[in-house]
């Protein structure tokens, strides 16, 4: 079970499923230490994976030390990238614990990975439990007015750190934060939204199309500072690039850069989905 820890929100862990009883685990697990509790509770332990049973019915699976995780098919470095993971999802912190109730998961140890995390993914009717004292916490984000560095790996045409083409505005407001301006332009129905260091577009049905980010942000390309080097890149110097009033755009990788490539902390790093190539490509294209 350690090779790979893939989670199903409500559902269970890897081959693993809440509502499993004793025989179902044995099977798939073989056999497994028992540590009893009452006549109707008891645990079931196998190296770092402890199965809490309810009336021979699994309410609860805890894993002690998980370095990596995949979540709704995202893969999650807690050991590294903790910070991101919860700024996007925002949980609530309950005596050193975040409880993340859409999932049904609790994680300890997050804030201090190197001293032990215990990640526990708990059935419906275990939420009382788990979740009692969320309305006594405080989410994430709102945690001394918590703010993160995030950063911004390019992946062409596909995503910008967290941040997926096709996302909706809603799923962007979980991650940037609620934009300080918004804007629509009547003829092509484009939505922008304006936040210090950043600026999203989204297409007349609300899908996201393209993001600037201010150079001030980290923004990369396969691993390589992007937003510092701008076309001086390595992975850039030979590359073929376009020219369109003010930028330089490379294809290949869907990014447009301010004043010819040559970025300064006040300039933009541009990154498009494929809709928005047609716009990049007209000489002759409107603002929007």
């Amino acid at each position: 079970m350690r090779k790979q820890l893939k989670i199903l929100p409500k559902v269970g862990i890897n081959k693993v499923k809440l509502t499993m009883t004793p025989d179902d685990l044995n099977n798939i697990l073989g056999k497994l230490k028992r540590k009893s509790v009452n006549e109707r509770e008891f645990y079931l332990y196998q190296d770092d994976y402890i199965f809490h049973l309810v009336d021979d019915v699994l309410v609860s699976i805890s894993v002690n030390n998980p370095k990596v995780i995949s979540l709704n098919e995202q893969k999650i470095d807690l050991m590294n990238e903790s910070k991101q993971f919860l700024f996007k999802e925002n949980p609530y912190f309950v005596d050193g614990c975040y409880i993340f109730p859409d999932h049904n998961i609790s994680i300890y140890g997050l804030d201090f990975p190197e001293d032990g995390i215990q990640l526990t993914l708990y059935s419906d009717k275990q939420k009382h439990i788990y979740e009692k004292d969320i309305k006594l916490g405080i989410q994430f984000r709102n945690i001394e007015n918590q703010t993160i560095n995030l950063k911004y790996e390019i992946i062409p045409y596909q995503s910008v750190g967290l941040l997926k083409f096709g996302m909706e505005p809603s799923e962007i407001e979980k991650i940037l934060g609620i934009p300080l301006k918004i804007s629509k332009n009547s003829k092509t129905g484009i939505v922008t939204e304006n936040r210090t260091n950043s600026q999203a577009k989204y297409n007349e049905k609300g899908q996201l199309i393209q993001l600037a980010l201010n150079c001030k942000e980290e923004v990369l390309i396969e691993d390589e500072m992007l937003s510092k080097y701008g076309s001086k890149l390595d992975i850039l110097k030979n590359e073929d690039f376009f020219i369109n009033r003010n930028y330089k755009i490379y294809f290949k990788f869907g990014i447009a850069l301010d004043n010819l490539g040559n970025l300064s902390s006040n300039d933009f790093v541009y990154v498009f989905s494929e809709e928005m190539i047609p716009h990049w490509k007209n000489l002759y294209r409107p603002l929007i």
